[in-house]
């Protein structure tokens, strides 16, 4: 994926996350959900999941890549100064 678009998608996942946070339309909710967990409680822990998974997300698209130098050529020229 192109690495312009997949940032624009993290933005977008990010700013979706801000919005959701803000959650007023369960304010009014007082019955636990699942028999002992209040709705808000709840809310936060699907966000939370929603933000480790939009950091994945965002590591496997717009994280940069680098070349790495590859680590036998320093190792040869030991070895032949040791000789």
């Amino acid at each position: 994926m192109n690495n312009n678009r997949g940032k624009y998608i993290i933005i977008g996942l990010i700013i979706l996350l801000m919005i959701l946070h803000h959650d007023i339309w369960n304010w009014g909710k007082k019955e636990p959900v699942f028999g002992f967990m209040p709705v808000a409680l709840l809310w936060q822990a699907l966000i939370s999941i929603g933000a480790g998974i939009t950091w994945f997300i965002a590591t496997k698209i717009a994280w940069p890549t680098f070349e790495e130098e590859t680590a036998t050529e320093p190792a040869a020229e030991t070895q032949e100064g040791a000789e």
